[in-house]
C-alpha cells in the first residue's frame, strides 16, 4: 500500500515539501521546459497515491505529455489503468460553451477532489496551461486564478500553472505572479522561486464600503463581468468601473486580480452556494 505523505512532494527544485492548499505557477519559453518541471510533479503525485489532473494547451499534447511521463515512470500504465491520472484538453476543462466560467471550473476541481479523497487518494493534484490568444482571455483567467487561492484553502489539493512567456507578455507577469503563492521561472539555467504575499493580512476595510459598492464586491465575487453587473444593479458599465476603481483604493488593493481575490476572502457567497 502506498505511503500517504502529510505533506505532498512538490517534486519540483528549488522548493521544498510544501503545504495542502498552495497555489504555484511557472514560466516556461519552451515546452521542453514544461515538461522537465511538470513531469517530475505529476511523478511525485502519483508515487504519494494523489489524483492527478493534467490539462494541456498548444504544442503539449496528451501523447506528448504521457511519452514524458513514462520515460520518467515506466511502470506508468499501472496509474492510468487505476485512474490515478487523466489528461485533459485545455478548451475541454476551461471553455465548455466557448467561455470561462469561474465558478463551474472550481466547482468541477472541487468535485474530483470530492470524488479522489472518496476513492482513498491523500488528496488531488492538478496542473494546467491555456494557449492565450487574447489579452481579454488572459483577464478573465487572472480573475479565476484569484478564485482558485480561496478555492483549495485548507483543502487537499495543489495545483501548479504554466503561462508561456511569449503569450503572457512582459506586462502581464508581475500580476500572474502575485495572484500565486509561489513563481517559478528559470535564471542562469536553473529554476528560481519567489513567493508573494496573502491578501488575508489586509486590515479590516470593509466597514468603509458603501451599500452599493458592498453589491458590486458580492457580484465580483461571482465572476461577474461589468456589462452583467450593470445589468443586475440597472446602472452603466461605466459606473461599475468607477465603483471597481473605488474598491480597489478603499480595499488597499492594487489590480482587479486582487480585488477578486479580497472577494473571495472576505466574501462566503461562493462556498454557500455549492462550492464546498
Amino acid at each position: 500500500m502506498a505511503v500517504v505523505a502529510e505533506l505532498p512532494r512538490i517534486g519540483i527544485q528549488p522548493i521544498a515539501d510544501i503545504a495542502w492548499g498552495t497555489h504555484l505557477c511557472m514560466f516556461f519559453q519552451t515546452t521542453e521546459d514544461l515538461l522537465e518541471t511538470l513531469t517530475p510533479y505529476f511523478k511525485a503525485g502519483l508515487e504519494d497515491n494523489e489524483s492527478c489532473i493534467w490539462v494541456v494547451s498548444g504544442r503539449l499534447t496528451k501523447e506528448r505529455a504521457i511519452t514524458a511521463l513514462r520515460q520518467a515512470m515506466p511502470d506508468l500504465d499501472r496509474y492510468l489503468a487505476k485512474g490515478s491520472l487523466e489528461i485533459i484538453a485545455d478548451r475541454e476543462w476551461y471553455l465548455q460553451g466557448g467561455r470561462l466560467d469561474l465558478r463551474r471550473v472550481i466547482r468541477g476541481w472541487l468535485q474530483r477532489l470530492k470524488q479522489a479523497e472518496a476513492r482513498g487518494y491523500a488528496g488531488l493534484r492538478v496542473s494546467g496551461t491555456f494557449a492565450w490568444r487574447t489579452k481579454t482571455e488572459l483577464k478573465n483567467f487572472l480573475e479565476y486564478e484569484a478564485a482558485v487561492n480561496d478555492a483549495i484553502r485548507n483543502r487537499r489539493m495543489i495545483a501548479l500553472c504554466g503561462y508561456e512567456l511569449a503569450s503572457s507578455g512582459a506586462g502581464n507577469l508581475l500580476e500572474v505572479a502575485r495572484s500565486h503563492h509561489f513563481a517559478l521561472a528559470r535564471r542562469n539555467g536553473g529554476w528560481q522561486a519567489v513567493t508573494w504575499r496573502d491578501l488575508t493580512g489586509l486590515p479590516g476595510r470593509y466597514a468603509t464600503l458603501t451599500p452599493r459598492e458592498r453589491q458590486v464586491l458580492h457580484l465580483v465575487t461571482e465572476g461577474r463581468r461589468n456589462s452583467e453587473i450593470a445589468g443586475r444593479l440597472s446602472i452603466s458599465a461605466r459606473t461599475v468601473e468607477v465603483h471597481r476603481a473605488n474598491l480597489m483604493r478603499k480595499l488597499g488593493v492594487r489590480n482587479q486580480t486582487e480585488l477578486v481575490r479580497y472577494a473571495l476572502q472576505r466574501e462566503p457567497s461562493l462556498q454557500e452556494q455549492g462550492l464546498r
